[in-house]
């Protein structure tokens, strides 16, 4: 499988990791934030107003062979 990955190259892809989380978040509260100002002036929201699911990344655990 995925084998002799560098380690700074495993560091980068941790630090983008969180990186995409912190922005997935912002995202979510900027959707929460569109969302009350349309129920504060009675705008509709559309099918894909819909709050952004929350999803954590979390490494999978090994499996033995």
């Amino acid at each position: 499988m995925l084998r002799n990955i560098p380690s700074a190259t495993l560091k980068e892809l941790v630090r983008l990791s969180e990186r995409k989380e912190l922005l997935m978040a912002q995202i979510q509260e900027i959707d929460r934030q569109m969302l009350r100002v349309q129920k504060r002036f009675g705008i509709p929201p559309r099918e894909e107003d819909r709050p952004a699911s929350v999803t954590v990344s979390r490494a999978r655990p090994r499996r033995k062979k």
